[in-house]
């Protein structure tokens, strides 16, 4: 009677009782496959303010590989239940991304015995960035102490599972190449000295001391942790010299991925995974060379506007010669990024963003060498700021002129706006808290999607063009070399990893059209070379994002509002660009009649000879010849 009886109903009703069982079933997958994830991730879960797991580690048993496999698997099956013509546009979406994820995976368990296996790379690994790790932790109660004490109690045996993974590797033939391994020593070595001055050491200085922590137990907590610290320091040693020992011998002789077994499907798969489209390495390539002789095209304006009579290497050969283009100090640097961020940016951003969440950033110096900026997300409350890490350690041969370009691309409009507006977004926790894999666990890895998060990084690059960010030619220049620099990437990772270039012939088709030091091409090549295709995901992520945005505009013509649009990109958080796709294709259809009036859009301003609108329309055309998949 009742099962007859609420048939009745949910027909009565129409959809909204039977839609809300599907929601349901939905909001309970999601946050079992969440709270999995966390418990799965226990670092990422601290990050994510989740502190349940803060005395634990990940496990990077061999055996896990299937398990995790397994629960990925049971979780889908469920997924694959609930009906979709149930769901509101809300729940579809998050449907459509909790399938990407875990079909994502699921494919990538083929691979789990590929770059899975190296753990450790100049580019990946506790050694790299060890405050972060330490900064994840809060440090207030006793409690804290203790379970940051259980980590550094548990560091050692998971270097030892490294060392599993790792000789595995060396046995199935599948290593990392010699360059991704060779600055891990110099990474290991800042970790060592007297165990007191550790960074590992640290919160039980002047935190424990000025903390609210009863007195009487300080001294434990100190004696605990410094016994802790000595034995992570000498697990470092033991992997230090397992790697310079045993592994370094035994790295794969060929730069490129594709040499080895199954190597170029292998290849394929990462493209697919940080892309979240199907591409194709040849497809990119050709994108590339293409993208690089527009650029081309672009800089020679401005070196001729100039009086400039060299090609555009020449070009930026004077400016690496030219002392007016570089600071003396670190310091220096890191007070033009605050002033470019807070005095040049910020007052322009009302005009294109709407609903700013308004979180604070910092600018630090990179512990470590490395790209030449990064970014890590604060907490959605402000507590903790978004923190712009910029690489300052060779001043003297970073040219200012792209310093620019860079604050926008890590910090506002770029990640740190985009992902302020993520994690306030009114969207589940597995999106909103979305974990950042390993990028040697690709593809076998839940995706973050890549493709979306950098190409927006990008996008606003050229979103600096129209907001008048580039105060002068040079510093349009330097945006020019920055999106050069994405371009080449697109050449030169697939050219690594399916076409059997040498690390020396990338170098220089990147010094040939960029304004890098040599040393800063090489470490980016030896990046290229550590992460197989995720360079590529920048250059194709802009090209969707303003391929979405030439279709808003031709749609709506002098009702579209760049703030709307900007918001249906940036207010559903990290999305797959198809996904991303199905959004602005929606928001276009349901857009109000042409009758009602919509705000004015801010007029396109120029710096240098070229702006928004010859670069736009060419990147539409280009699209076409491209002839890109109809999904991209």
């Amino acid at each position: 009677m009742w099962t007859s009886l609420s048939i009745i109903i949910c027909v009565l009703s129409g959809a909204d009782i039977c839609s809300g069982s599907a929601s349901r079933d939905l909001s309970t997958l999601h946050n079992e496959f969440f709270a999995w994830r966390m418990s799965d991730r226990p670092v990422t879960a601290t990050t994510k303010g989740i502190h349940k797991y803060d005395d634990q580690l990940e496990s990077f048993n061999m055996s896990m590989f299937d398990i995790r496999k397994e629960k990925a698997e049971t979780l889908h099956a469920r997924l694959l239940n609930i009906s979709q013509e149930d769901l509101s546009k809300s729940d579809l979406v998050n449907y459509k991304i909790l399938d990407d994820m875990l079909t994502t995976y699921i494919r990538g368990w083929a691979w789990r015995q590929y770059q899975n296996l190296n753990p450790i790379s100049f580019m990946d690994g506790i050694q790299r960035n060890p405050s972060s790790f330490v900064n994840s932790l809060p440090f207030f109660t006793r409690g804290d102490f203790e379970n940051y004490i259980a980590r550094l109690q548990k560091m050692p045996d998971q270097y030892e599972e490294f060392k599993v993974l790792m000789t595995t590797a060396m046995q199935l033939n599948r290593t990392f190449h010699r360059q991704s391994m060779i600055r891990v020593e110099d990474q290991f070595n800042a970790l060592m000295g007297p165990t007191n001055e550790s960074v590992f050491y640290t919160p039980f200085l002047d935190t424990l001391d000025n903390g609210t922590v009863d007195p009487d137990v300080r001294g434990r907590l100190k004696e605990q942790g410094l016994i802790a610290v000595a034995n992570l320091q000498t697990a470092i040693q033991n992997m230090q010299q397992f790697i310079n020992d045993v592994y370094l011998p035994n790295t794969r002789p060929d730069i490129g991925i594709s040499s080895l077994d199954g190597g170029q499907e292998y290849y394929e798969a990462c493209i697919r995974w940080y892309l979240s489209v199907n591409m194709t390495a040849q497809e990119v390539h050709d994108i590339g060379l293409l993208e690089v002789d527009r650029i081309v095209d672009n800089m020679e304006k401005i070196t001729k506007k100039q009086g400039f009579e060299g090609s555009v290497s020449e070009y930026f050969k004077d400016i690496m010669n030219d002392t007016r283009f570089f600071f003396n100090t670190a310091e220096e640097m890191i007070e033009e990024y605050e002033k470019q961020i807070f005095t040049v940016v910020e007052p322009e951003l009302e005009t294109y963003f709407s609903d700013m969440p308004g979180l604070p950033i910092e600018v630090l110096p990179t512990p470590n060498d490395g790209p030449i900026g990064s970014y890590s997300s604060g907490s959605a409350d402000g507590s903790r700021p978004g923190i712009f890490w910029a690489n300052v350690l060779r001043p003297e041969s970073s040219p200012n002129l792209t310093m620019m370009a860079l604050t926008i691309h890590e910090a506002n409009p770029g990640h740190h706006l985009q992902i302020s507006y993520s994690i306030t977004s009114d969207t589940p926790d597995f999106r909103q808290k979305m974990e950042s894999s390993a990028h040697n666990k690709v593809p076998f890895a839940f995706p973050r999607y890549t493709a979306f998060v950098e190409g927006w990084a990008l996008y606003s690059e050229f979103l600096g063009e129209e907001m008048g960010l580039y105060r002068d030619d040079y510093e349009l220049m330097g945006r020019y070399s920055s999106e050069m620099f994405r371009a080449c990437r697109l050449v030169v990772d697939t050219g690594i990893h399916a076409f059997n270039w040498t690390r020396d012939g990338a170098i220089e088709y990147m010094l040939n059209y960029t304004a890098r030091s040599y040393e800063a091409v090489a470490v980016e090549i030896d990046r290229y070379i550590t992460w197989p295709g995720q360079a590529l995901a920048y250059k194709i992520g802009e090209i969707k994002i303003l391929e979405l945005r030439r279709k808003a505009e031709q749609e709506l013509g002098d009702r579209f509002d760049i703030r709307e649009f900007h918001s249906v990109v940036l207010k559903s958080g990290t999305l797959p660009l198809t996904v991303l796709e199905d959004l602005v294709n929606d928001w276009l259809d349901s857009y109000p009649d042409p009758a009602t009036p919509a705000p004015a859009t801010p007029a396109p301003t120029t710096c240098g000879t070229v702006g928004l609108a010859s670069s736009l329309v060419w990147v539409c055309g280009v699209l076409g010849l491209y002839a890109l998949p109809a999904n991209l």
